[in-house]
């Protein structure tokens, strides 16, 4: 009896210390998302954290509406923005297991009066932006005004340049926005049927949809912070808002049922799941940091699948996968423009042990100063953008920025200083199909002072750079 009644009290002591532990873990993390809003202004926010496919966090937070000061709950959904690119990358995948079409297929199979330099633009580099079109949400609000319909926001685009030809660089575009006219065309009906009745339904997505005015008493308000107040979003068409690349209108819940169909393969087939997360390559072999609607980054030495979302509406969305660890956060706003990433890698370090900020590194002696003057070489042509993004990835793949975000992540550039050196000797770490041996951090010193992160290969070949802090 004696012995019976010291294990339960093992088993309850042991019981209260994990509890309390957990329950410490959450103040920590509420902590954290309510000072993110307190500085980022953001009036209300969903957030989940998956461990070992187990939801271990679920909370929301602030307000879904200000002047209602209606709260953000379980039913509340949110314009998911660019995150929407990877479902409708999804529908395609599922197309081309029904064999009714081939990813290699051109865009002219299933869209008419295509442009001459359009011709042999396919269906895999409008997944994975390497299409050469241009991204036409950076045009003024008028641009979709004017364009008020599919039909003419596709002729819109047709009226712009490539940036390169199809297959020779990487540039995240609109694509994805085509991609539902190609499942219109071989489904005939707007591509918002195809997934509800695949993607949605099957999944009891039941708050999802693409955005329509009809299915918008749930929708959060979107806001964005304007001198020191909060102004609404920008109002657009609704063509404009339920665009294939951007229309998927989103709860926590369903955000988290998504989420879960991506690992237990329910939805797709493991092939398919395979190449979602599989880097794309241009046509001289290079390779790029994204997959059919996820970029896919090595970041403080950790394999990371992400991909964000932020909409002129008012909203901001971002989901974050770290395969390693089996670890995955989403973050669902209502403000555009919201630092959703800097919030994602505050929440990481608290369950992947060693995930620092790289800036945080005590610096070393530069062994290698040749080599240190070789890449900043390399800074200093980025900074100055002589690299073009036709050119750019390549020669270099540098974790999604295009030529001239890195001239103004690089304004005023000096100098590299090397911080430390990280080997793999015993735990080699793969990234975009090569073994990686080792990772070289270094401070790049200008206007802003940056932290930089540089893979490479067995045979010491640069295999992508990217921003750390």
């Amino acid at each position: 009896m004696n012995r019976y009644l010291f294990l339960s009290f093992i088993v309850l002591v042991s019981y209260h210390i994990a509890y309390s532990k957990i329950s410490t873990q959450n103040d920590i993390i509420d902590s954290l998302v309510t000072n993110h809003m307190y500085r980022n202004h953001i009036p209300g926010l969903s957030l989940a954290i998956i461990k070992n496919n187990e939801v271990i966090k679920k909370n929301f937070y602030g307000f879904s509406n200000i002047d209602s000061k209606t709260v953000v709950n379980q039913n509340t959904t949110f314009e998911i923005a660019s995150m929407s690119k990877q479902i409708t990358c999804t529908a395609i995948l599922l197309l081309e297991e029904e064999g009714k079409l081939k990813l290699t297929d051109k865009l002219a199979k299933y869209i008419d009066s295509i442009p001459e330099t359009w011709t042999d633009i396919t269906l895999e580099q409008l997944m994975n932006h390497t299409s050469g079109l241009r991204d036409d949400w950076d045009e003024p609000t008028s641009y979709f005004l004017d364009n008020y319909t599919d039909a003419k926001m596709a002729k819109a685009q047709k009226d712009f340049p490539l940036c390169f030809e199809p297959g020779k660089g990487f540039y995240y575009s609109s694509g994805p926005f085509f991609l539902g006219l190609v499942i219109e065309s071989i489904t005939g009906k707007h591509y918002s049927y195809f997934l509800n009745e695949r993607i949605f339904k099957p999944l009891q997505m039941n708050s999802t949809s693409v955005y329509s005015e009809d299915r918008i008493n749930e929708l959060a308000h979107g806001y964005k912070w304007n001198n020191g107040s909060y102004l609404a979003g920008v109002d657009i068409p609704p063509s404009a808002e339920s665009r294939a690349d951007v229309g998927v209108v989103a709860s926590l819940d369903d955000m988290i049922k998504w989420d879960m169909a991506l690992t237990d393969n329910r939805l797709l087939s493991p092939e398919s799941l395979a190449k979602m997360f599989k880097a794309g390559k241009l046509s001289n072999g290079a390779r790029i940091p994204y997959g059919y609607g996820w970029y896919i980054y090595s970041f403080r030495n950790k394999l990371m699948f992400e991909h964000g979302g932020a909409f002129r509406t008012g909203y901001n969305s971002r989901i974050t996968r770290f395969p390693e660890d089996k670890l995955e956060i989403i973050i669902l706003c209502n403000k555009w423009q919201a630092s959703l990433s800097d919030l994602t890698y505050e929440i990481a370090t608290n369950y992947i042990s060693d995930f620092k900020n790289i800036s945080s590194l005590i610096s070393m002696p530069d062994e290698q100063k040749e080599k240190t003057l070789q890449y900043e070489s390399l800074f200093r042509d980025m900074s100055n953008k002589k690299l073009s993004n036709a050119e750019l990835y390549k020669h270099v793949n540098i974790s999604g920025f295009d030529s001239n975000e890195l001239e103004e992540l690089l304004i005023g550039f000096k100098r590299l200083e090397f911080i430390d050196e990280i080997s793999f000797d015993t735990n080699q770490k793969i990234l975009y199909e090569s073994p990686i041996v080792k990772t070289m951090y270094y401070k790049a010193i200008a206007e802003k002072t940056t932290y930089w992160s540089l893979t490479f290969s067995e045979s010491n070949k640069l295999i992508s750079i990217n921003l750390e802090d």
